[in-house]
């Protein structure tokens, strides 16, 4: 029943989101959020998860602009993991107010859709979010998320919601035909071979080089149905 009463609630924010209507919903990140400081843009970290030209902002319809960066703190040519990547989601406004919603993982660019931005997190931490339904077969440290924040975003946002994908590392996710398409793979060195930072980390080392790891397509549509392919 629990789990059937959580997937009715993604499902019911799915929809509000494929109709860009929703109210805010309660609850209180606390120490999830900041204002007046953009974390992550530092000489140590870097933007999004490409770096360069895929970490430009992301604009909404009211002028906000939503930029993502990250810092870590792991060492080279080791597994990394959520503990070790901490990531930042700033929303700036056209007036210079600035709000800041702090992740462990590594986050995607996100897309803006109606009043949601939703992005992917890989290598996360479960308790940076409303889990509301697991759309994988892994154990969670073989998952990622898919998530979903409420706009604005302010201090007294609520935790973003989310679903778990298997994969370790996602890719941004893509908004179309009414649904939502995410890549994820258990192969850190291969989703993540754009990335400057994660490459001058880890090169080539070999991410989860057994019979095991798979990567997958997602494709979650606005009715709260999820689609895995297993790409390879």
């Amino acid at each position: 029943m629990k789990k059937i009463f959580l997937m009715t609630i993604l499902m019911v924010i799915l929809a509000y989101m494929g109709a860009a209507d929703a109210a805010m919903m309660g609850g209180v990140t606390g120490s999830m959020m900041g204002g007046g400081t953009m974390m992550g843009l530092t000489n140590s970290g870097g933007f999004g998860m490409m770096n360069g030209m895929a970490g430009a902002p992301v604009v909404g319809d009211d002028g906000t602009a939503y930029i993502v960066g990250f810092n870590s703190t792991a060492p080279a040519n080791t597994t990394p993991s959520s503990n070790v990547f901490q990531s930042t989601i700033s929303a700036v406004t056209p007036a210079g107010g600035i709000e800041t919603l702090t992740l462990k993982g590594m986050v995607s660019r996100p897309v803006i859709h109606g009043n949601f931005l939703v992005a992917t997190a890989s290598l996360p931490d479960f308790n940076d979010y409303n889990v509301v339904g697991n759309f994988g077969t892994s154990s969670p440290a073989g998952q990622s998320v898919l998530y979903i924040v409420n706009l604005p975003m302010t201090a007294s946002s609520p935790l973003p919601i989310a679903v778990t994908l298997d994969g370790e590392f996602a890719s941004l996710p893509v908004i179309a035909n009414n649904s939502i398409y995410v890549v994820t793979s258990d192969f850190g060195n291969a989703m993540m071979n754009g990335s400057t930072t994660f490459n001058m980390m880890y090169g080539n080392y070999n991410f989860n080089s057994t019979g095991s790891s798979k990567s997958y397509l997602y494709i979650v549509s606005f009715n709260g149905t999820p689609t895995k392919i297993v790409l390879q």
